[in-house]
Formats: C-alpha cells, structure tokens, sequence
C-alpha cells in the first residue's frame, strides 16, 4: 500500500507542477517585429545603454560591449586583439595589442572602421554608445599598458591604481592622419549558441 500512495502522490506533484507550467508570466509580452530595430531605430520599450543619461560611453564595460565584442570581433581578433582568433590568420587580421598601433590610430579612425568596415572586415551597424565602448575596449588591449598594470599590482599597489594606469590616452584625428594609418577593426564572427 505504500507503494501506491507514493505513487499518488508523485503523480499529483507532477500534475500540479504541469498546471503551473502552463501559467503566462505576467510581465512578459508577445514579441513584435520592431523589437529587433534597435540598432538603427531604438524605441521607447527597448534598452540604450548609457550613463546617467548621458551619451558618452562610461568608465566601465558594460555586458552589451563585451557580447558586441565576443559576437563581432574575437573570431578574427581574438579574445585578446592579438589577431589569433579562428580566422585571423586567414584573414590577416590586426594585432589590436600592439602598441605601435595604438599610438599611431585616432579613436575616431577606430569607430570609423567599425561602422564602415575595411577590407574583408564588414561593417558593423551598432549605436553610437556601443560602437564608443568597443574603441574604449580596444584601448584597454594596448600591450604595454596592460604590462604596466600587471607590474603595479605585483608591485603591491591598490586594485585602483592599475585601472588609472591603464587608461588609454586622448587619441586625436590629426595623429592618424600625419601617419596615414586607417584603423583595422573587428571584424564579423559567426553567432554562437542559442
């Protein structure tokens, strides 16, 4: 007899939680084909990532810079910019790391190639905000910056001070200009899981 009110039992948990499953969230709504505007067209119900109202890219990276970054560039780039993603070899891509290129690429150059594509690269359609903090990323990959804020927290020094040391400097136009450089930039990569 134990056996079977066991096996009531689970049969009238599963019923239970079967019923449950089939309950509508409240907060969620159907899915409209002008949901997926947001990267030249972002409306009222959709998220622009931004600080404090601001347009100008914050200090920090947001999740939507590092998905742009892994979905967009890191097949070609790498993880690291050091241009040994699966396709990089392939397709010649830029060592972003280097810091002979750093100095010599404006960041509006940067943004430039990145909304415009070069090369085998494409262009990439995203928002201003996104395509800022993907330039600010790509600074943070300069090599000897990031040697320099490895030595300071060896050295001992507070978590802070690695982070100021490793703020890129104020690139101009008119550097990348003298040089005649044409920033490479991330490039297309497959969508991965779902």
């Amino acid at each position: 007899m134990p056996a079977r009110i066991r096996i009531f039992a689970l049969g009238l948990m599963l019923g239970a939680l079967g019923f449950a499953c089939n309950e509508t969230p409240a907060d969620l709504r159907e899915w409209r084909p002008s949901d997926h505007d947001h990267t030249s067209n972002p409306n009222a119900e959709q998220v622009q990532v931004t600080d404090a109202g601001s347009s100008e890219p914050g200090h920090g990276l947001d999740d939507v810079t590092i998905v742009a970054w892994q979905q967009n560039c890191t097949s070609c780039h790498g993880a690291l910019g050091h241009g040994d993603g699966p396709q990089g070899p392939m397709l010649h891509a830029a060592d972003l790391s280097r810091s002979d290129w750093q100095a010599k690429t404006s960041d509006e150059a940067i943004a430039a190639t990145i909304r415009q594509g070069r090369g085998k690269m494409p262009a990439f359609p995203l928002p201003d905000a996104t395509i800022a903090r993907l330039v600010q990323l790509i600074r943070m990959l300069d090599a000897d910056r990031m040697q320099q804020a490895m030595a300071a927290v060896a050295a001992g020094q507070n978590s802070a001070a690695p982070v100021e040391a490793a703020a890129p400097p104020a690139h101009s136009t008119a550097g990348a200009a003298r040089s005649g450089a044409a920033a490479p930039a991330p490039t297309s990569a497959p969508k991965v899981g779902r």
